[in-house]
């Protein structure tokens, strides 16, 4: 079905102001809180997340931490994963109870938790294999910006690739199909006619949440340091990053819902009431 990605947004705002108090509700519980979390659990996040910091001190810390910011990642990944799909159950057109929906939320959680496994894979895989005509070219010619410039086709299919299963979770929760590999092969089908449309479209979101969270994290990232490195400026830099993680997360779910409402097409109950 044609992609139109005016209506995309439209729909997707629709989505957020319609439902706006238990998004935010949801959203700050499963995306803010852990996030918030990891800087008054982990105080050294901090250090590790300032720009200014010496990058040999940044280094040898995140060695020390390693273990326990890989823990601690596992577990909030499982905790926002439940909460994407909460959200995404949350604005879906059979309009579930909060209940319902974080219980649909951490259905998909096993299946998510397979999907970034064989995403890791194909980029693994596809990124060696796309980079490695560079690598040889870059050895015969003795020219290191040679392998530098393979980088670039390697950021394009990573993207791509993104753009191509963007709606595996929408699927999972909203279609109900909670085997990882079909409901990537359903994202795969029902994004290949606006393939690139759809790429440009999240390229463009991801650079503007960038920007915009870069500007908001290091203004609070100036108070904090300010406040100094004790639970205040914790707090301060936490609940930060931890808003940008609830404003982009409820945003991206509404867009994610909007498109697979127009790439899915109408539903078979949409359909029979047409007819009726």
């Amino acid at each position: 079905m044609k992609l139109d990605l005016n209506t995309v947004w439209s729909r997707g705002v629709e989505l957020v102001s319609g439902n706006f108090s238990l998004l935010v509700v949801i959203a700050g519980v499963f995306l803010m809180l852990p996030t918030l979390a990891m800087y008054l659990l982990i105080p050294d996040m901090m250090t590790l997340a300032n720009p200014a910091a010496d990058p040999d001190i940044v280094a040898a810390r995140m060695g020390e931490m390693l273990g326990p910011i890989m823990g601690y990642g596992l577990v909030a990944a499982i905790i926002q994963f439940a909460g994407y799909g909460a959200l995404i159950a949350l604005m879906g057109k059979s309009r579930p109870t909060v209940g319902e929906s974080i219980a649909s939320g951490f259905k998909i959680v096993p299946s998510t938790l397979v999907v970034l496994i064989v995403f890791v894979l194909a980029y693994f895989i596809g990124g060696v294999i796309v980079i490695l005509p560079f690598s040889i070219l870059a050895g015969i010619a003795g020219s290191p910006t040679i392998g530098l410039i393979g980088i670039i086709p390697v950021l394009l299919f990573v993207i791509w690739l993104m753009a191509r299963l963007s709606m595996t979770m929408p699927v999972m929760v909203l279609e109900e199909n909670l085997n990882p590999f079909t409901a990537m092969g359903r994202s795969i089908a029902i994004t290949g006619a606006s393939q690139w449309m759809i790429m440009l479209f999240w390229v463009v979101l991801m650079v503007t949440f960038t920007i915009i969270s870069f500007l908001f994290n290091g203004v609070f990232g100036l108070i904090a340091a300010i406040m100094g490195t004790g639970t205040i400026g914790l707090l301060i830099i936490g609940l930060a990053n931890g808003v940008t993680a609830l404003a982009s997360g409820v945003l991206i779910c509404a867009l994610a819902t909007a498109m697979h409402g127009q790439l899915s097409g109408p539903s078979v109950e949409t359909i029979e009431e047409t007819f009726d």
